[in-house]
């Protein structure tokens, strides 16, 4: 693999950035680009800034799923009803009547 050539301007950039933590992007840039001469863009900097502040960070693990319905009152996650769903079924039958839920259900 051949060698390259020139300065490394991230090293330039981190070196910098560690003299200087209070320094904008902007001034930075323009600092380091008559430091190595070579144009250096502010969001080059700031990128690396960024990556910078993100090694000290610790990653997330895997991210958070559906919540289990283990504390849900209605229904389990198999289709089993619990008490009181019964309960409340059957009021509602009462208030309705037995044939109009039962053509409700027929609906459905």
């Amino acid at each position: 693999m051949p060698k390259r050539r020139g300065v490394n301007v991230s090293a330039a950039i981190k070196a910098y950035i560690a003299e200087n933590p209070d320094v904008g992007p902007k001034d930075a840039a323009e600092a380091i680009s008559k430091q190595i001469g070579k144009k250096v863009p502010p969001t080059y900097v700031s990128n690396i800034k960024t990556t910078m502040k993100a090694k000290g960070k610790k990653k997330r693990g895997r991210k958070p799923g559906r919540k289990s319905m283990k504390g849900h009152e209605t229904h389990g996650m198999n289709g089993s009803v619990d008490l009181v769903s019964l309960q409340e079924l059957m009021t509602v039958v009462r208030k309705i009547g037995k044939d109009t839920a039962r053509k409700l259900i027929d609906l459905l």
